[in-house]
């Protein structure tokens, strides 16, 4: 069983007081390997906003993530009307879903189809796992988008692919410019440092974090 695929593994993660957001969670092989998500939670009547972007080294890691971390995370505080705060209840996937069962939410439905489908990508191979990844992230962020809430997840297999996203979402480069704080050409050589300079491996998902934050 693929290690990822495994609520303990995550736990001991958190344990080791890991950041599984802004942290090198995983040592990557190589640059090129990297692939990276945006993950939010908004909810305006609760004025809650938290926004990450992390970087993971294969797309069982990204599935292991989204199963255990963010998906959980964000159904327990749907779920629980009254919380302020965000929290990760690491647990198996059929706990979750007793869970859900016994919560009696409006939503349990949707999210136990969510889960079962997550659970289905461990057979697949890397590449078919990271195209599953990304189709269920477009169900799932067209799924919770409401009126006074928002789950989303935004995939990305390059640096590349997110400067294409921020710079044909911000219509015009003065906007970007003044938002991230650099030019289109600043941004577009960044993410090429990514690839071939060992500093900017780190600085870029800082960047992402600090500069950029959620993009919808």
């Amino acid at each position: 069983m693929c290690k990822y695929n495994n609520p303990y593994y995550w736990e001991d993660v958190l344990l080791k007081k890991k950041n599984l957001w802004r942290d090198d969670f995983a040592k990557l092989k190589s640059p090129h390997d990297a692939i990276f998500i945006n993950t939010v939670v908004i909810d305006y009547e609760r004025d809650v906003i938290d926004n990450n972007w992390a970087c993971y080294p294969d797309a069982k890691s990204l599935l292991g993530f989204i199963q255990y971390i963010y998906v959980p995370l964000a159904f327990f505080y749907i779920i629980n009307v009254t919380n302020q705060d965000l929290y990760i209840p690491i647990c198996s996937h059929s706990e979750m879903i007793e869970y859900i069962d016994d919560s009696g939410s409006e939503y349990g439905s949707v999210m136990k189809t969510s889960l079962d489908e997550l659970n289905t990508y461990w057979e697949l191979d890397n590449v078919s796992c990271l195209e599953k990844i990304r189709e269920f992230s477009n169900k799932f962020n067209a799924s919770w988008y409401q009126e006074n809430s928002i789950l989303h997840m935004g995939i990305f297999g390059s640096t590349f692919e997110i400067a294409d996203y921020l710079i044909h979402t911000i219509e015009f480069s003065e906007v970007l410019e003044e938002y991230i704080g650099l030019t289109t050409t600043q941004l577009k050589n960044m993410c090429e440092s990514f690839y071939t300079n060992q500093f900017s491996k780190r600085s870029f998902v800082q960047l992402l974090n600090n500069n950029i934050g959620c993009i919808i």
